[in-house]
């Protein structure tokens, strides 16, 4: 009679562990779904800053190759991303505003392209653009900025080398 008696009590005892155990489970499985939600939403950030860049030298290259053009390129940024720059970081500074202060650090590196702020540019700050006169671009405005919800005019004269943006 103590045996029936015994494993009552460890089936008592042996249930609650269960549903604790499967309750665990379940929340460790809801944290890991979250955090991958997480890293597919930065991947997603990532890319479309990547993408920007990528079209952006595109619609350069193709203004570039041709003899005149005057093409409007619409920006699109994920959100964060304020402004889009265009600066010579080795000739004075002419613009204002914070922007400036935000981009000065990145004269280091071989870049023209900047997107403020910086934090929000998922580690992709600053890009060089290749064909594009980036004196003629800050000839008024160092840096020469534009919103990012905006569109950039991107031109080219018959008689010009290299492309400039409005």
């Amino acid at each position: 009679m103590k045996r029936g008696i015994g494993k009552k009590g460890q089936q008592t005892m042996g249930m609650p562990f269960g549903i604790i155990f499967a309750i665990f489970l379940i929340i460790v499985f809801v944290v890991i779904a979250f955090i991958a939600v997480r890293g597919f939403l930065d991947i997603g950030k990532s890319s479309g800053v990547g993408m920007f860049y990528r079209e952006l030298q595109d619609a350069v290259d193709d203004s570039w190759r041709g003899q005149s053009s005057e093409v409007n390129f619409t920006i699109d940024l994920p959100s964060g991303i304020k402004r889009v720059c265009f600066a010579n970081l080795t000739a004075r500074r002419t613009g204002s505003g914070p922007e400036y202060d935000m981009i000065k650090n990145y004269d280091v590196y071989d870049a023209n392209t900047f997107l403020v702020p910086p934090e929000y540019a998922q580690g992709m700050e600053w890009k060089l653009i290749e064909h594009i006169n980036i004196t003629r671009i800050t000839r008024d405005e160092n840096p020469y900025c534009v919103d990012a919800e905006g569109v950039l005019e991107i031109n080219k004269g018959f008689y010009d080398k290299l492309v400039w943006v409005e």
